[in-house]
C-alpha cells in the first residue's frame, strides 16, 4: 500500500461480548502496521484500559481520554509515544467510565470523530472498543472508516451479533454512511472441532469472515503478562505469524 497521498484509515475493533480478542487484536494490528513503517495511533476507548496497560501504567497518567470526553481537552495533549517505533497511544483509565453517568448530550456520539479530525499525520488509527454497545463504542463507529469484529467460534459469540450488526447498520444509515465492515476475525480457534466447523458458517451470515484466523495458545496470555505484542514476545509463534497474515489480508482488502 502506498504511503504517499494515502487516505487515512480508522479501524474500530469491536464486539459487544467480552473475551473475544478485541484488545489482543487491536494491539497486534497496531504493532504490525507500525513495524511496516506506517505511522499509527492506537486509541484505547475502553475504561478497563487493557491496551493502555501494555504500554504504560494507567494510574500514572495525568491526562487520558476521560479529559477529551469530559472537558474537550485536545486529544494531542493526551497522546503518548510507546516503546514501539511509529506507534503512539491515546490512553484510557478507569475514570472514563464516569462519562456515561454524566448524561448524554446531542454531541456525545461525535466527540471522538471531532477529536481525531485534524490528526493527519497518522496513516492508521486503531480503536480498541469496550465489550458493550456503549457511548464509547458508538463514538468509535461514528469515527471509523472500517470495523473489524474479533469473535470466537462458539455459540455465545454469535448470540450478540444481531445487536452489533443492527448498531453498525443504524450508524451507517444515520451518521456514518461510509462505514465499512472489513470482516470478522475468528480468534482462539480450535480448527478440528465440530463446533468450529458448525459455527463459522453462522458467523458468515452476519459478517464477512477473514480467511486468516488466530489459533488458541498460551503465548497470547503470556504476551499480555510480559506487556508486549505477540510479535515482540514470541515472533516465531503460530499466533505471531497469524497476526502478520491478518494484517496483510486487511491491507489487501483496504486496497481493493
Amino acid at each position: 500500500m502506498e504511503k504517499s497521498n494515502q487516505k487515512r484509515y480508522v479501524i474500530a475493533i469491536t464486539n459487544q461480548k467480552g473475551g473475544e480478542g478485541k484488545t489482543t487484536t487491536a494491539i497486534n494490528l497496531a504493532c504490525a502496521l507500525a513495524k511496516k513503517n506506517y505511522k499509527i495511533l492506537l486509541i484505547d476507548i475502553d475504561p478497563q484500559a487493557n491496551s493502555t496497560g501494555i504500554f504504560v501504567n494507567p494510574d500514572s497518567l495525568e491526562k487520558s481520554l476521560y479529559h477529551v470526553f469530559s472537558n474537550g481537552t485536545n486529544i494531542r495533549d493526551i497522546i503518548i509515544k510507546t516503546n514501539v517505533e511509529n506507534l503512539d497511544l491515546a490512553p484510557s483509565k478507569i475514570t472514563l467510565a464516569e462519562i456515561e453517568s454524566m448524561g448524554i448530550n446531542v454531541d456525545a456520539p461525535y466527540i471522538l470523530r471531532d477529536a481525531i479530525q485534524d490528526l493527519k499525520e497518522y496513516q492508521f488509527i486503531v480503536i480498541d472498543c469496550p465489550p458493550s454497545l456503549s457511548i464509547f463504542t458508538i463514538n468509535a463507529l461514528v469515527a471509523a472508516t472500517h470495523v473489524v469484529i474479533p469473535a470466537q467460534a462458539e455459540k455465545f459469540s454469535i448470540d450478540g451479533m444481531t445487536g452489533l450488526k443492527n448498531t453498525i447498520n443504524s450508524i451507517k444509515r444515520r451518521i456514518n454512511p461510509d462505514l465499512k465492515i472489513a470482516g470478522a476475525l475468528i480468534t482462539q480457534i480450535r480448527p478440528r472441532t465440530i463446533l468450529t466447523r458448525t459455527i463459522l458458517p453462522v458467523i458468515s451470515q452476519f459478517f464477512p469472515v477473514f480467511k486468516t484466523s488466530i489459533s488458541q495458545g498460551v503465548v497470547i496470555g503470556e504476551s499480555h503478562l510480559a506487556k508486549k505484542s505477540i510479535l515482540d514476545y514470541a515472533p516465531d509463534s503460530n499466533q505471531a505469524q497469524e497476526y502478520w497474515n491478518f494484517t496483510e489480508e486487511l491491507l489487501n482488502e483496504l486496497e481493493s
